[in-house]
């Protein structure tokens, strides 16, 4: 039985380890020239990224083209190594990353597919403030029984681990619910800076809309299956991969049950393609014989 490899590609960058840069530079890559060519499909000038620079942390738009030019950039570099992984997935819009690294998109199809989801969902930003929370320490069934008890709208739309969820809603209701997760004994609650409800009810009408903005995509075969996070399957197809950006915008995710799948394909090594360590720390309540890695320490 051979061990595998598998790349995971994060969704955002809750906290930037401060040594992405440096290991870009000595792979003798350039961040800005990711960064430029984004700049050039948007029609306007991003700005140079810094660690001290907040710029991109505070925009939700910026910050998302941020982590996949972090992504792609990372995944760029280990293919040169020629690291070949046997599986990838893509936590939430990680999945624009992890099909780029197989092959089946260019870069410049994933930041049109970010900003085309982007500009699709402004009307709910606009309309009312919504937004995401996370919760530590309780689990579905107890985080479940809050939301019954005082009848929110909010949904549990991801599954981090056991006892790690993400929440997505009204943000009145789910500043609420992460005050009495708080109370029931939660360890950790956290407001996440995001003005839209990813995954939620709220955006299956959208899905229409989006299927037609993905179909006019040439999208490839990738080079290695991807793992579905909305029902865990495993995606060969180019067809398939349509279907599956559409349920990764507009349905719940399951994080925990893509890396359960994946680990039980027998990989043993997963490489985290992105800056920060997020998903890393998801990991350490993933049981399994396996090593998560952070990129920029190998």
């Amino acid at each position: 039985m051979s061990n595998k490899t598998a790349f995971v590609f994060p969704a955002f960058i809750t906290e930037f380890t401060g040594k992405e840069l440096d290991f870009i530079q000595r792979n003798n890559l350039s961040l800005s020239s990711y960064i430029n060519k984004a700049s050039e499909l948007i029609g306007y000038n991003l700005p140079e990224f810094a660690y001290e620079n907040n710029e991109y942390q505070n925009n939700e738009f910026l910050s998302q083209l941020l982590a996949y030019i972090f992504s792609c950039s990372i995944s760029d570099i280990l293919l040169l190594k020629d690291l070949k992984p046997n599986f990838v997935a893509g936590y939430s819009m990680g999945i624009y990353a992890a099909l780029y690294s197989t092959g089946a998109i260019s870069f410049s199809d994933g930041i049109r597919i970010i900003k085309s989801a982007f500009d699709l969902t402004e009307e709910l930003r606009v309309s009312e403030d919504y937004g995401m929370g996370s919760i530590i320490g309780l689990s579905i069934d107890d985080v479940n029984i809050l939301i019954n008890n005082t009848n929110h709208t909010t949904e549990i739309i991801n599954i981090n681990n056991e006892y790690s969820l993400v929440v997505a809603g009204k943000k009145r209701e789910i500043k609420k619910i992460l005050r009495e997760a708080k109370n029931e004994g939660a360890l950790s609650t956290t407001e996440l800076t995001v003005n839209t409800p990813y995954h939620s009810e709220y955006m299956l009408k959208y899905s229409d809309e989006f299927a037609s903005f993905v179909d006019s995509l040439q999208i490839k075969t990738p080079r290695c299956p991807i793992i579905s996070t909305f029902d865990q399957r495993e995606i060969t197809e180019a067809a398939e991969l349509k279907k599956e950006l559409v349920f990764n915008l507009t349905r719940k995710i399951n994080w925990f049950g893509t890396m359960q799948i994946i680990i039980e394909k027998n990989v043993t090594e997963f490489y985290e393609c992105g800056a920060g360590k997020d998903l890393k720390k998801i990991s350490r309540f993933i049981c399994g014989n396996y090593q998560l890695k952070l990129v920029h320490k190998i």
